[in-house]
């Protein structure tokens, strides 16, 4: 009898061990499944992400650069219209010139013909040769005439190039002024584009912006989710394994830990590579040289097209400024800056190193980057120079100065 008790507990003992093993194996696969579905949201969601990004960057971009060429545009007529100032002084001196001239002429007419008196020949300085009383007298008028008479070829040729400059001068003004105003047409017409630019640039930098909100939101319930799972597969076998051997049971309980470790660690993760880096947070920390130290003080400045200045920054605006107060020269613009230095893998990315959206000499996007797969940049419209992580709007490559 108490043999067969013995035969008995033993069959239920391992009956109850194989329907535990079995649940354990059952919820280890939903587990795995529920995991890889998860996987695959966050991937597609990164995806779409990178993509509106990337749309936002490159109509950014595309203003920026426009606005830089305006503001060319603008101070080449400046200086345009500094020229013209110029030519005016130019020319009114050259009329006073030609003024001057006629004026002494004319008073050295008048002074020989009162020396004259009456004309004989109707020439002044005939006249004033015939007057003399003597030899001596008409060497010494004729000499005076000879010299007067040079005088006033030298002086009426002096009038004739005073006109000759004044009539050059004139068309030169006349053509600086029709270049102003097709300068000034262009400008009118590439406002007018640019108008239309920045409202593309800012509803998708709008739309990239509700799509991080949006999926913020949903990797936060995509982990909530999975954290109910893992919770649930977690009582499912603590309660398989219950019913099992204290061996088994303790066998079972190790495994549920390290599985419970692994998949609140990717939950981790997964949270933490889809949200940007808070600017100012005192978890950043900023390494990588002056540059990378000199961007950082600019936090929290708003995104302006063209900025160059702590008002406000564009992408290469701000790198640009940033480099310059650490006494290094760079291009303006984000593609002549991705030609620098040499080329830099993001897997092999260190602090100080530039980072940039596109292809060399044609990049639409640039950063610097400060460790820990950290960047800061000046994003988009409506948003303001931050710490982003690469995992949340990965770059193309870097460039090492």
């Amino acid at each position: 009898m108490r043999l067969r008790q013995l035969v008995t507990g033993a069959i239920t003992v391992a009956t109850l061990a194989g329907v535990g093993v079995s649940g354990v194996a059952a919820t280890t696969v939903r587990a795995a499944d529920d995991k890889s579905s998860l996987q695959a949201k966050n991937d597609d969601l990164m995806k779409q992400l990178q993509a509106a990004s990337d749309k936002s960057a490159k109509l950014s971009n595309d203003v920026s650069n426009k606005v830089l060429a305006i503001q060319q545009a603008e101070a080449k007529i400046k200086n345009s219209q500094a020229k013209i100032d110029d030519l005016d002084g130019q020319l009114t001196k050259a009329n006073q010139e030609v003024s001057q001239r006629k004026s002494n002429l004319k008073d050295q007419l008048i002074s020989l013909q009162k020396r004259v008196g009456n004309s004989v020949t109707g020439n002044v300085y005939f006249d004033f040769i015939l007057n003399s009383d003597s030899l001596t007298d008409l060497v010494g008028r004729s000499l005076t005439v000879s010299k007067l008479s040079q005088a006033s070829t030298e002086a009426l040729q002096a009038v004739k190039d005073s006109e000759v400059k004044v009539k050059n001068l004139k068309a030169s003004q006349e053509a600086k002024q029709k270049e102003l105003v097709a300068t000034k047409a262009q400008l009118e017409s590439d406002k007018a584009k640019i108008d239309s630019l920045k409202a593309d640039a800012d509803k998708a930098a709008g739309d990239a912006q509700k799509m991080i909100d949006a999926n913020k939101d949903k990797l936060a319930e995509l982990a909530a989710e999975e954290a109910a799972k893992t919770a649930a597969a977690q009582k499912a076998i603590s309660d398989a394994a219950s019913t099992t051997s204290t061996s088994t049971a303790s066998s079972t309980s190790t495994s549920t830990s390290t599985a419970s470790a692994s998949n609140n660690a990717s939950s981790t993760n997964v949270t933490s590579s889809t949200a940007p880096a808070s600017a100012g947070s005192s978890t950043v920390s900023v390494s990588g040289g002056s540059i990378a130290s000199n961007a950082a003080k600019y936090l929290g400045v708003p995104y302006v097209y063209g900025g160059t200045s702590p008002s406000g920054f564009d992408c290469s605006g701000l790198i640009y400024y940033a480099a310059k107060e650490a006494g290094v020269s760079l291009p303006r613009t984000s593609q002549a800056q991705s030609t620098l230095g040499s080329y830099v893998a993001v897997s092999d990315l260190q602090a100080g190193d530039l980072v940039f959206w596109g292809g060399v000499g044609s990049a639409y996007h640039v950063g610097i980057y400060i460790g820990n797969g950290q960047y800061i940049h000046a994003p988009a419209p409506g948003q303001s120079v931050t710490v982003q992580s690469v995992a949340y709007f990965a770059p193309s490559f870097g460039r090492r100065l």
